[in-house]
């Protein structure tokens, strides 16, 4: 057994840490042999509550004058008596009793104070074990070093002094583990305790590490230079880019570029810069308004709105999914409601999100048009070559929109060209089509009969996903979308009531007569009034908008959109608009977050070339239930199967410590191309807690010292969920740590400083250092959602990782890790 080197001063600050725990535990097992609580506890509750009744029969007979003064007594002895009981009743785990001990010096008196997760107070034995949540003296240790001077405000009272002494301890299972003091950190061996390398327990030199929007350089100078070469490409950012990615960039502008890569690969710079290539080589026809910029959430939405005129491209319309899809399903059906239910089971969301949705569409589709063709084929039997030439023109429009196709056909019965056609036969096509036409314009109607037909969806699962649904999971989202459907359909029909009833009260009788003039356009002209008319009610009296009970799901949007362009065609600006909108490039950012049918409908808005990039990980899915699993299951779904995915195996972000981490945590979801690192880098720490409140003073002193030393470095403190953020802020806030933000909604303002939030709004964003705090098997099971979601979190870290854990240790953390924790 190797001796432990000596060293006097670890020696005595181990020695007092020790006897002080001893000291208290001693007093908690003592404690715990007494009847009750507290010495007189019993009798000081009845002293009070005595009182409190003699001061009651006191009012009941005082004069009014006498009785505000004896109100007053009550309640103060009201709060006593509350007071005292939550300080002497809160249970002290002698397994983890405290985690920071100050020992504070006012003028001549001198008292210590231990740091806990309760108050608990024994004046006689000297223990005093303050809540660090809440109590006023709680406020030294987080904000006060060793040695400092101290002014501070308890309620009315104002308290000077000096901290004497100021130590973090880590106390698991009754053992004193680790102590922080200025002396140094000492860590308990299986020899003794030693001495922790102090760099072991700081965050530093990572300042800019994390590449800022406004180092993105201008690709503006695209074969502008000072020489006359004939590389005419973009040299400005030859240094952000390796040769991979710059093939990436300049590749042809036709056709879709699919790129597969880590975190920190370079996916969105890729992305980006080709969005500013294809601008500069064509700027007519890759005008800012033909451009589209998919993103996964409103953070990296903001950060691409600041990258994009730093490479010479401004007015292109970035938007996440969801906000890029309600903007135009509400334009284009604004008698849908507006608002959406946030009670929608799991079950459902995932049908709806399920690849088998788009062939359950397309089939619908394509038996609607089997009405026609038999219709067709029924009828001009013994039309001779006209007739032939229907049959064919119908046959070969079945890839367009089934409107369309019912336009174009009947386009074939008139004119000069059918007069050769028997009356009946075109008068039979023709009636086919304006009745199947009314369909098409009918969306709400469909999506409801698609979602609430319990025997064809239970036969399109059967056949298209089995095992995918239980009987029982198919019984509850019929049930579910045949009762939303019945609530939408029905307020649209009362509308069309109300509309009805006052057309009828103001005389009008256009219905009868005028309508019937206006000849075949008249279903169209209809149904653009009444919408008009719809917008005119919704508004109500004096422009309010008139409340809604029936709600959609989230989900409902793209459904609506993919029928709408299979059923009547390209999607356009509004509904009384025939403006089609269509983009000659779109970039979709982590497009693994996107189902199946969402890419879909992204993908229907692109001109014939197909100018789009789609890039993304398949590691770092955010969305376990989206139908989303692997590139070349959903590229077949998208009939793409031709599409190669083109794979970026270098990560630029994170150090090759952090890679490796992030890449075990994964397990047996990990790629079998590991990313391959480009430098090396600080080693990932763990640290090991009893205590919520000890994390939070670990991390207070390392967050205070890196800001002083690297006031321009980003931080990012990262939980598994939102209320463990809002401790965690409200904790630092307290340690007065600078340049803090709690960032709920990801609005990060992407300045140097300190952010606090979950997991699930950091996706795409990169920081200096990273902490994650919270890495327990609690937050992070082993399960698939947590390997992403800690995968995840690890990657947005440039420079340094950090691991704050309380409690027992998350199953992903690797062994190597755990055995060398701090």
């Amino acid at each position: 057994m190797s001796e432990t080197p000596q060293d006097p001063e670890r020696d005595a600050v181990v020695s007092e840490e020790l006897a002080c725990l001893e000291r208290v535990q001693a007093h908690l097992r003592e404690r715990a042999q007494r009847p009750s609580d507290r010495p007189g506890a019993a009798a000081a509750a009845g002293d009070y509550e005595a009182r409190l009744l003699d001061l009651r029969d006191q009012i009941s007979s005082a004069r009014m004058e006498d009785v505000p003064p004896l109100v007053q007594e009550m309640e103060r002895l009201q709060s006593l008596m509350v007071h005292r009981r939550d300080t002497t009743a809160v249970t002290v785990d002698p397994r983890s009793p405290y985690f920071g001990r100050l020992v504070i010096e006012e003028g001549p008196k001198k008292r210590e104070v231990l740091i806990g997760r309760g108050t608990y107070l024994d004046t006689k034995s000297g223990v005093r074990i303050v809540d660090w949540r809440d109590a006023p003296v709680s406020r030294l240790y987080y904000r006060y070093e060793e040695g400092q001077d101290y002014d501070e405000v308890f309620g009315d009272r104002e308290v000077t002094g000096i901290v004497k002494t100021r130590r973090s301890l880590s106390i698991v299972e009754a053992e004193l583990r680790r102590i922080t003091s200025p002396q140094g950190t000492f860590v308990r061996g299986k020899d003794g305790f030693r001495r922790a390398e102090a760099q072991s327990f700081k965050l530093t030199g990572g300042a800019g590490s994390a590449i800022r929007a406004e180092q993105h350089h201008r690709p503006g100078k695209l074969g502008i230079g000072t020489d006359s070469g004939e590389d005419k490409h973009l040299r400005e950012i030859t240094a952000l880019i390796d040769p991979r990615q710059f093939d990436l960039i300049t590749r042809s502008d036709a056709g879709l570029v699919v790129i597969q890569g880590g975190a920190g690969s370079g996916k969105t710079t890729i992305g980006l810069h080709r969005l500013a290539y294809l601008a500069f080589q064509d700027s007519r026809r890759f005008r800012p308004d033909k451009l589209l910029v998919i993103v996964f959430n409103d953070a990296l939405a903001r950060y691409v709105a600041r990258v994009l005129p730093a490479l010479g491209i401004e007015g292109v319309a970035i938007r996440t999914y969801e906000d890029w899809v309600r903007r135009i399903r509400q334009s284009l059906y604004t008698r849908l409601p507006s608002k959406y239910r946030d009670d929608t089971p799991t079950v459902v969301s995932r049908f709806k999100k399920h690849p088998l949705l788009l062939r359950v569409i397309e089939e619908f589709v394509v038996k609607l048009g089997e009405q026609v063709t038999k219709r067709v084929e029924s009828l001009t039997a013994e039309a001779g070559e006209q007739g032939e030439r229907l049959r064919k023109a119908w046959a070969k429009s079945a890839e367009r929109p089934l409107a369309h196709r019912l336009h174009g056909l009947i386009a074939l019965t008139e004119g000069d060209a059918a007069k050769s056609l028997p009356t009946d036969v075109r008068v039979g096509i023709e009636r086919t089509c304006r009745a199947l036409l009314k369909t098409t314009r009918d969306v709400p109607g469909v999506w409801a009969e698609l979602l609430s037909d319990r025997s064809a969806l239970g036969e399109a699962v059967a056949r298209l996903a089995p095992g995918s649904f239980t009987t029982g999971e198919l019984d509850r989202l019929v049930a579910w979308c045949s009762a939303r459907s019945a609530e939408i359909v029905g307020e649209i029909e009362t509308r069309k009531e109300e509309r009805e009833e006052r057309r009828a009260a103001a005389g009008d009788d256009e219905s009868s007569d005028k309508r019937a003039k206006r000849g075949k356009r008249d279903d169209e002209s209809s149904e653009r009034e009444e919408e008009e008319d719809d917008d005119e009610m919704r508004r109500g009296i004096d422009g309010i908008e008139l409340s809604e009970t029936a709600k959609l799901d989230h989900e409902d949007d793209t459904i609506f959109l993919r029928l709408h362009q299979r059923l009547r065609g390209p999607l356009t600006r509004g509904k009384l608009s025939k403006d089609p909108i269509v983009y000659e490039h779109i970039l979709v950012d982590e497009a693994q977050d996107l189902s199946p049918i969402e890419l879909g409908v992204v993908l229907d808005t692109t001109s014939a070339a197909k100018s789009i990039t789609l890039s993304g990980d398949v590691q770092q899915r955010l969305h376990m239930d989206n139908g989303f699993s692997d590139w070349k299951t959903v590229l077949g779904e998208l009939g793409l199967n031709h599409v190669e995915v083109e794979p970026l195996k270098l990560s630029y972000r994170s150090s090759k410590p952090i890679i490796d981490f992030s890449r075990a945590v994964l397990g047996h979801l990990a790629s079998a191309d590991a990313p391959v690192a480009t430098r090396e880098g600080a080693p990932v720490d763990l640290f090991v807690h009893g205590h919520t409140g000890d994390a939070v003073a670990t991390l207070s002193e390392a967050l205070r010292d890196l800001m002083q030393s690297e006031p321009q470095a980003s931080v990012c403190v990262i939980t598994r969920f939102p209320e463990q953020a809002d401790v965690y802020f409200g904790g630092l806030q307290r340690a007065e740590v600078p340049y803090l933000r709690r960032v709920a909604e990801q609005d990060f303002s992407f300045k140097p400083g300190v952010d606090v939030t979950d997991v699930r709004q950091v996706k795409g964003l990169e920081f200096d250092y990273v902490v994650i705090v919270e890495a327990s098997e609690s937050s992070y099971p082993d399960d698939d959602e947590a390997r992403h979601l800690l995968h995840i979190a690890s990657t947005r870290a440039a420079h340094q990782l950090w691991l704050f854990a309380v409690g027992k240790l998350s199953p992903l953390i690797p062994q190597e890790l755990k055995d060398r924790a701090l």
